[in-house]
């Protein structure tokens, strides 16, 4: 019990706040990243007193009522009277556990006790932070929501409205795991979604809010995406960003599996000169199944074409200079076909036509040797690798080699990774590609 509240006291204590960009193990490419950053900075929560997060300790259920009841703005400077007989008016807990009582949040167990060191798991987490950001719940589900939470599972109402809210997404074989313990990371994760959420009145969370942003060497135009599940496969006349199915272990995007995705942009370059409105009745003749719909997009005239019988959305963008974009999404229907349906949607957002950049053709090689001759000298890390196009840290060591942290800088201008150590400032060594295995 004295360890436990050892742990409460360095989880709490204020003098201890440090930012998420300052957190040694939490780098800036963590998944999390955005979202521990978010409800640090609005001191929701915070890290330990010897300047780490932690993100991988576990939560619960005191930690976890102080930090949504903070977080969804619940009133707790009031006075409350015991409920638990593990729950007292000395413990730091206290107002947060009757506050989140009050508002229905959280409730104690069968023998009366409230159990304020039981870790909280996903299904709990789900419930808490949905009735905290005064989400619209389902009534009822009618169907399965994962491949592991069945329709009549007590919290399948609360794991639909997060998954149809881009708060909770399935796993890469479908399954939700609603009896996970949380970890600090995942916990900080589901709270900030459920936040942006209720802050947009019900809308879903933006997917894209953390990815990678893809901006073509070619064809003019920009994407965000995940790249940490799809990959990018670019040449002069096409890009395709496809997700391979694991399950069934993909290799190659020209045909789409049960579990994968496609995106798919190329560039018509129409040689027939047809008007905007030309063109997209030309489409209509074409594929006289589909649906239509003209939008503009950026101010660009663009039509969506729908295929209700399959997983098929098309996109054609008129560029002012007659040429049309053209962009091919599918998805299989398999386990993951709803997530992959909204990671497409996501993709499509992001899509805008982009001038190439006159410097897309620079050649580093000048500026790559004098890094390189850099390396494994004291003082002049950070200098040289600021000549880095489009540098990020993929991965930091906090332990380092003895002297302070490692990171490992990534340029996919290069496509080169660095192993930099802070203290001394000094280039440890380089990689082709991005890896931070050296």
């Amino acid at each position: 019990m004295k360890k436990f509240f050892t742990f409460l006291f360095l989880f709490l204590i204020s003098s201890s706040i440090v930012f998420a960009a300052d957190f040694p193990d939490v780098s800036s490419d963590n998944e999390h990243f955005v979202a521990i950053k978010y409800l640090v900075d609005k001191g929701i929560i915070n890290g330990y007193i010897d300047g780490t997060f932690k993100p991988d300790g576990l939560v619960n259920r005191a930690e976890a009522t102080k930090i949504i009841v903070k977080a969804f703005n619940i009133p707790y400077d009031k006075v409350f009277e015991e409920s638990f007989p593990d729950v007292k008016k000395s413990d730091w807990f206290f107002p947060f556990v009757m506050a989140s009582k009050e508002e229905g949040l959280l409730s104690g167990y069968k023998d009366g006790k409230f159990k304020p060191e039981n870790n909280i798991n996903l299904a709990e987490t789900l419930k808490i932070i949905e009735v905290a950001g005064n989400a619209k719940i389902p009534e009822k589900v009618e169907s399965n929501v994962f491949l592991d939470t069945s329709k009549d599972d007590w919290y399948a109402v609360y794991a639909l409205y997060a998954r149809d809210h881009n708060i909770v997404l399935s796993d890469d074989y479908g399954n939700l795991h609603a009896e996970q313990p949380m970890t600090r990371q995942a916990f900080s994760e589901v709270v900030y979604r459920m936040m942006i959420v209720s802050e947009k009145n019900g809308e879903s969370f933006p997917l894209y809010t953390n990815w990678a942003t893809f901006t073509g060497k070619y064809l003019p135009f920009q994407i965000k995406y995940d790249d940490n599940t799809w990959q990018a496969i670019e040449n002069k006349s096409e890009v395709i960003f496809y997700r391979a199915d694991k399950e069934f272990l993909q290799f190659s995007p020209a045909k789409i599996y049960p579990n994968s995705g496609r995106l798919w942009v190329t560039l018509d370059k129409n040689d027939a000169n047809m008007t905007s409105s030309q063109y997209f009745e030309n489409l209509k003749l074409a594929f006289p199944g589909a649906e239509y719909t003209e939008f503009k997009l950026h101010g660009l005239s663009a039509m969506e074409v729908l295929y209700p019988k399959s997983r098929t959305v098309d996109w054609y963008v008129y560029l002012d200079s007659g040429k049309v974009f053209v962009v091919y999404t599918e998805f299989g229907g398999g386990v993951l076909g709803f997530k992959l349906q909204q990671y497409l949607k996501a993709m499509l957002s992001t899509f805008e036509y982009k001038d190439l950049a006159l410097d897309s053709q620079i050649d580093y090689t000048e500026v790559l040797n004098e890094i390189y001759s850099k390396i494994l000298v004291e003082g002049k890390g950070m200098n040289a690798l600021n000549q880095l196009p489009e540098k990020t840290i993929i991965e930091t060591d906090s332990i380092g080699v003895g002297t302070g942290p490692v990171d490992y800088y990534y340029s996919s201008g290069v496509n080169k990774t660095f192993k930099y150590e802070r203290n001394s400032d000094t280039i440890l060594d380089k990689r082709d590609g991005r890896t931070s295995a050296f």
